[in-house]
């Protein structure tokens, strides 16, 4: 009868270990200086590209980071908007499902922060991304695009780009920074390549091809490939900002 029991708790607990949801850890980097670094938080807001590096240690004292912010659409017969700042970040103050970290400068007041969630992140199964709510600096309040289910979210110069991987196949999508029509393709696959990191490749009509691929190394910026019919040497950008969301190796 013991033997019975032992045998049969073994395969509830065999069962229980089968049916346990994926879980997924999400990074976050930035391009500064042509320096890609570790991200605390980066936002696609409506009309610009904002994030700080992450600190070194965060804790109840701030801590010194940078802050980078890119305009989308900037004024014709300008020069292109794109500032960076020395801020301090921290602290953080959790409630009501929302977690706001300070971000100020060092020698003036004011209440700027970046909101994120309490509940929508990836301590939860449900979600592969942890979501950026809004950055409130000096310029004003801006809130961020976010995609729950995403495998990658980053922003070039000229568009934000999402794929979404459910293990079998990846899906393709851009949001055009001009204003015009994106792109949506279906069938694409992912290339997990030892020492250098993830490639994304999607097969676009008429001869395009979309490259998305993200390296490992530190240092190392990740890169979007573009491929058409018109222009077979193609467009290669890199990512001001961008996320990353794989699997846990080995769940709790």
């Amino acid at each position: 009868m013991k033997r019975k029991t032992l045998l049969t708790l073994g395969f509830t607990l065999s069962a229980l270990a089968l049916a346990a949801p994926q879980r997924y850890e999400m990074r976050s980097y930035m391009q500064i200086d042509g320096k890609v670094q570790p991200a605390f938080a980066w936002c696609d807001a409506p009309d610009r590209v904002i994030g700080v590096t992450q600190p070194q240690k965060l804790g109840p004292a701030p801590q010194p980071i940078q802050l980078r912010q890119v305009l989308k659409r900037p004024a014709p017969n300008t020069d292109a908007f794109d500032y960076v700042a020395e801020y301090n970040l921290g602290p953080s103050d959790a409630g009501a499902g929302q977690v706001y970290t300070a971000i100020t400068f060092p020698l003036s007041g004011g209440r700027y922060f970046i909101r994120t969630s309490n509940v929508e992140n990836v301590r939860d199964p449900a979600y592969r991304m942890t979501r950026v709510n809004e950055f409130r600096t000096p310029e004003g309040t801006f809130p961020c695009r976010y995609q729950p289910q995403a495998a990658f979210m980053g922003a070039t110069s000229r568009e934000t780009v999402i794929v979404w991987d459910n293990g079998k196949t990846a899906t393709y999508a851009t949001r055009n920074f001009d204003g015009t029509p994106g792109v949506y393709v279906t069938g694409g696959r992912k290339i997990n390549v030892a020492g250098t990191g993830v490639i994304y490749d999607f097969p676009g009509g008429n001869g395009s091809t979309y490259r998305v691929i993200t390296g490992s190394a530190p240092g190392t910026s990740a890169m979007l490939n573009t491929t058409t019919r018109e222009a077979l040497k193609g467009l290669t950008q890199s990512f001001l900002a961008y996320s990353i969301s794989l699997p846990v190796k080995e769940q709790p």
